[in-house]
Parts: C-alpha cells; sequence; structure tokens
C-alpha cells in the first residue's frame, strides 16, 4: 500500500500542505483531525473570489489484535496509529501536490480538480452533495462512451 512504511512525521507533511496552499493563493488553511478522518480546510483564492475547500482522508481502524489473534501492547497500538497517521497525511500532501501541479502544468483547470472539495453554504462538500445521487445522476448509454458527451 502507497506510503505504508513512510516516516516522513505528520507535522512535516502538514507543513508541506501549508507550503502549497499559500504558494498557490491561499489565504488560510486549518488542519483537521477527528478521528478517524484526518485533512484539512483552506481558503483559496481564483480570479479575485474566494473559494474555501476542504480535502479529509479517512484513516484506517487498527486491529488490537495482531498476528494469532494475539491482543498488541498499548505502545504497539500507538506506534501503529501514529504510522497510519503518517501514512494519511503523507497521502494527502501527494494528492494536493499532483492536484497543483496539473493546474501548474495548464492540463486541468484548477476549478474542475478542487470542485469535489468546494464548501458550500451548508457547511457541506460538492461531493457530499453529489455522492449520494451519484448512480441516479451517470448515464450508461453506450452511443455516449468515449465521445466526450458530444453526440
Amino acid at each position: 500500500m502507497a506510503y505504508e512504511n513512510t516516516e516522513v512525521a505528520v507535522s512535516k507533511s502538514q507543513d508541506a500542505i501549508r507550503r502549497l496552499i499559500y504558494s498557490h493563493r491561499g489565504t488560510g488553511l486549518m488542519l483537521l483531525s477527528q478521528p478517524p478522518r484526518e485533512g484539512f480546510e483552506a481558503m483559496v483564492e481564483l480570479d479575485k473570489l474566494p473559494y474555501h475547500i476542504r480535502v479529509m482522508a479517512t484513516a484506517r481502524t487498527i486491529d488490537k489484535h495482531g498476528k494469532h489473534w494475539r491482543v498488541r501492547s498499548q505502545s504497539m497500538m500507538e506506534s501503529l496509529v501514529e504510522q497510519e497517521n503518517r501514512r494519511v497525511w503523507r497521502v494527502l500532501y501527494w494528492h494536493l501536490k499532483a492536484m497543483f501541479e496539473a493546474a501548474d502544468a495548464g492540463v486541468i483547470d484548477i476549478r474542475d480538480i478542487i470542485m469535489p472539495y468546494v464548501v458550500l453554504r451548508d457547511g457541506l462538500t460538492l461531493a457530499d452533495h453529489i455522492k449520494p445521487q451519484m448512480a441516479s445522476l451517470m448515464t450508461t448509454d453506450p452511443s455516449r462512451l468515449l465521445t466526450g458527451g458530444v453526440q
């Protein structure tokens, strides 16, 4: 699994996220930790308009039982939870970096990239609104496949 054994401290990944946000017209950043959810909210200015975004990831639950169903010690559990947090924050950093690199290269418009993460007036993201309706909104019309929606 990606970043499974990363040794990069959570604080270093968070600092790298901070630098990325502020180097891309960010005007505010809040780091969030609501286990098992980890992530951040940021204000990013695009075309002189402020966009509030929230990017969250879910840490895996660490089983208190190890190999052969032996109960893990408290120190082992703490170590495994810390490793999972390092992994999650590293993934968040690289995800954000990839999004900004695609936009910086002019390959994908930044608004298209951040759209699922935009926080709306009700406090939910656009993705939070769309996900429950996703199946009904999708089309499986074979005649539209690979046409970019053009008929």
